[in-house]
């Protein structure tokens, strides 16, 4: 699979600090993108002390309108007193912002698939603010909360991800999600042929099992093309779907 969920332009922390934050108006209240990645990062490594930042990337769109991140930590666990990384599935944390009133400031939790850095995200953690009022001073407290939540949301995502490799299915149950998933509208037209061909013939070889987990990834695959305003809840809805439809399968 692909080398990062991020498709719009990829950037640096020092790209994101130069793009010019717009004007506060009495209904619009813009929030920085590096501001809102360094709150971020800086509440995550107090809230998340068993984990252990693994890598970040941040794409933008619009000319830098509209930005997606998502930070990877990778779950430190102890073995005799020695202290391991987790090398199957980390913890990750998605945030979008915009400048163009676009979408609201969201942040959500989930878990990032090591081998194609693909995410795993569902809707319990998940906090979305508009650009009005008092966002500034309540940001550090929106991003807080979410975090605080965030552990206990990777532990369920990492059990959803065991019950997936052990559901097998075959090609028919295969292509009636694909429906269902271009049906509902997470995935779009040019996606499923991407989704059926990751499923068909997987880029990688953890994937080559006729299970639900393989046909999970070949959907995160296919998402990695939807736009950032979007995709935050296409990830959210896909799991949601492929979970409670094929894990009894």
């Amino acid at each position: 699979m692909g080398a990062t969920l991020i498709t719009s332009n990829k950037v640096t922390l020092d790209d994101l600090s130069e793009i010019k934050l717009p004007n506060k108006t009495r209904t619009y209240v813009p929030v920085s993108h590096i501001d809102f990645v360094n709150n971020t990062k800086d509440i995550a490594n107090r809230v998340l002390n068993k984990h252990q930042l693994h890598k970040e990337t941040y794409g933008i769109a619009r000319d830098g309108k509209q930005m997606f991140g998502t930070l990877t930590y990778k779950t430190i666990f102890q073995t005799d007193g020695i202290e391991h990384p987790h090398e199957d599935i980390g913890l990750s944390i998605g945030i979008r912002n915009s400048y163009d009133k676009s979408m609201s400031l969201g942040i959500c939790s989930g878990a990032s698939v090591f081998v194609c850095e693909n995410l795993m995200m569902t809707g319990e953690v998940v906090i979305m603010r508009m650009h009005t009022g008092s966002i500034i001073d309540e940001l550090k407290g929106l991003i807080f909360n979410a975090l605080l939540k965030s552990e206990d949301k990777f532990s369920t995502i990492h059990a959803d991800s065991q019950k997936l490799k052990e559901s097998f299915i075959d090609d028919n149950h295969a292509y009636k999600m694909m429906g269902k998933l271009y049906g509902y509208g997470i995935v779009s037209e040019r996606q499923l042929p991407v989704m059926k061909r990751e499923w068909q013939k997987p880029k990688y070889e953890s994937f080559n099992a006729r299970n639900a987990w393989s046909l999970y990834n070949a959907g995160t695959e296919a998402l990695k093309t939807t736009p950032p305003m979007h995709r935050m809840k296409r990830h959210i809805d896909m799991h949601n779907m492929v979970t409670t439809d094929l894990i009894a399968a």
